[in-house]
């Protein structure tokens, strides 16, 4: 089984697939969905949209885990558009009909790290070091994808550490 994970933002999208294997976990691939800031907003949410539809149709994962809102109530404009980004690749997965699964933040640095308090680069060391993966991901964005990815394999009984 696959899963994709979703790390959803507005000018960045960090995707991560992951493929359970017997014991552990292959990445498939991983990157960002890029949106050009002076562009509409209608064609930067399409872009994230196209780029999830593609991504799940060339891999097809049996699930989408994507990150739970997090947004500090001071920015309250960024929690609407994380919401419209969300609703689209939300979207994405339903005319797929690929289950969406949805994870704590704070959950996935527990689930890889054993604390829910764990910064990014111990993330992202045992991301690379579960799947095998030389060298720096290359985005924040992606390898948080990639955990939420590997959250969500194992909490669906599909993946063994």
């Amino acid at each position: 089984m696959k899963a994709i994970g979703v790390d959803p933002g507005l000018a960045m999208t960090g995707f991560g697939i992951v493929e359970a294997l017997s014991r552990g976990g292959r990445a498939c691939d991983w990157g960002t969905i890029r949106t050009e800031s002076d562009c509409p907003l209608p064609l930067r949410l399409k872009t994230i949209y196209d780029g999830i539809k593609r991504l799940v149709e060339t891999w097809k994962p049996g699930l989408l885990v994507i990150e739970e809102v997090f947004v500090l109530q001071q920015f309250p404009k960024a929690a609407i558009r994380l919401g419209e980004v969300r609703g689209v690749i939300c979207l994405a997965a339903q005319e797929l009909d690929l289950p969406v699964v949805e994870v704590k933040p704070t959950e996935v640095k527990s689930a890889l790290t054993g604390s829910g308090r764990a910064d990014k680069k111990q993330v992202e060391r045992t991301i690379r070091q579960l799947l095998n993966i030389e060298g720096t991901i290359g985005s924040s964005h992606a390898g948080d994808a990639l955990a939420l990815a590997l959250t969500g394999l194992s909490r669906s009984r599909n993946f063994r550490w």
